[in-house]
């Protein structure tokens, strides 16, 4: 970029021009033309403005040789630019991420461990893929998949895939079954859809006692009639009794906790490298929270870092009184025998009964609970190879429990 100025400079820019020197962005500013030339014009430029007798003053260089002319003599910046360079480049040629689609019943899981036996993983390059044999191979592995397509977008491979319509579960509505007791009871509600009901409401029923027979009988009465076997379906609920027991003690160790310090952790190949250990004086508890795999792209390193935070504590002796024993327990014993419902049981009622010692409370209880109690079994008689059979699971409980707490 130059500035031409004095009576001449109209001169010079003919005589420039006239030498096959390309001028562009000419403009006048006050006594001065401003305008760029080629870089390799400037022998030519300082010739004119000798013989025209214009005053020429060079403003700046632009242009990318005028740029490299910055890094001359800084040869390490040049390398590491080349070396940066080259690296993107052999990193560009291998695979980093495996996306998986198209996938509801498969797991990603599953087919990413089968792809890495493929050599389809992270850290694959990118020549050795070879796409058309992994298809074939993943549709003669999966047999749920019907169609699939294996693409590389960069240092991305993209799975998508399609699954096979599922089949729909066909219910066994032929084969005779019967529907007994999982358990003792008290029958409170019999729902029959299909079969013949043998217990009735507030009959007394043990395990493995039949509540809805297969058998049932066609024809009207009066006239010849035969029986016939079916898939027996309905729900029966029954009332149990169901004892549990447990004691606590009235003097009992509980921690303290004190001071708090954090720690951070890398793990190289299973190994630990504490950066930062903490000194705690007394016993403490060590909780994690925060653990990474470090990774590129999906390619595991065989680096963790981890942040750990310690938590120093004292066990210290306490005490509870007689009525907080007993509050503890009440809590205790009702959650527990609500751990114990299925989704179709209920509780109607706990009674508890406590016992006092010098050094502990101790409990037993009974709970009323309302429970489905119903399961189907191959029926005993009939010509099948699966006779007495269970084919579903009912809800059963053990009617004791005894458990302690310290």
């Amino acid at each position: 970029m130059i500035k031409a100025s004095g009576f001449g400079a109209e001169r010079f820019m003919n005589m420039v021009s006239y030498r096959g020197v390309y001028l562009w962005d000419v403009e006048q500013k006050g006594a001065g033309v401003y305008m760029r030339a080629p870089m390799n014009s400037i022998g030519v430029l300082q010739a004119c403005q000798e013989k025209t007798g214009c005053r020429m003053e060079v403003l700046g260089y632009g242009g990318l040789p005028s740029k490299l002319r910055r890094f001359h003599g800084r040869q390490m910046l040049i390398a590491g630019v080349i070396l940066f360079l080259a690296g993107l480049y052999v990193l560009s040629s291998f695979i980093w991420t495996i996306e998986i689609e198209g996938t509801e019943r498969l797991g990603h899981e599953e087919i990413r461990l089968y792809c890495e036996r493929l050599e389809l993983k992270p850290g694959t390059w990118k020549k050795r893929i070879d796409t058309e044999e992994a298809t074939k191979k993943l549709l003669a592995h999966f047999p749920d998949i019907s169609w699939i397509s294996i693409g590389i977008d960069g240092t991305t491979a993209i799975i998508k895939l399609t699954e096979i319509i599922e089949e729909t579960e066909i219910v066994d509505k032929g084969t005779p079954t019967d529907i007994i007791a999982v358990g003792d009871g008290v029958i409170v509600k019999i729902t029959v859809e299909r079969g013949t009901p043998v217990m009735q409401e507030g009959d007394v029923v043990q395990r493995g006692d039949v509540l809805i027979s297969s058998e049932i009988v066609i024809g009207l009465e009066g006239e010849e009639q035969y029986p016939e076997y079916v898939a027996a379906e309905g729900l029966i609920h029954a009332r149990q009794w169901l004892k549990m027991s447990g004691e606590l003690p009235l003097t009992y160790q509980e921690k303290v906790y004190l001071e708090e310090d954090e720690n951070t952790v890398i793990i190289i190949n299973g190994k630990e490298v504490d950066i930062i250990y903490p000194s705690m004086s007394t016993i403490f508890e060590k909780e994690v929270l925060v653990e990474r795999q470090l990774a590129l792209g999906d390619f595991i390193l065989p680096i963790t870092w981890r942040k750990e935070k310690y938590i120093a504590y004292e066990m210290e002796e306490r005490s509870r009184t007689v009525q907080e024993a007993k509050k503890e327990l009440e809590e205790i014993i009702r959650e527990k025998f609500e751990r114990m419902l299925s989704i179709y049981g209920t509780i109607e009622d706990i009674t508890i009964r406590y016992y006092e010692y010098a050094d502990k409370v101790t409990a037993e209880a009974q709970a009323v609970m309302i429970e489905q109690i119903g399961e189907k079994r191959y029926r005993r008689d009939t010509n099948n190879d699966t006779n007495g059979e269970s084919i579903t699971n009912g809800q059963s409980h053990d009617f004791a429990g005894i458990w302690s707490i310290r």
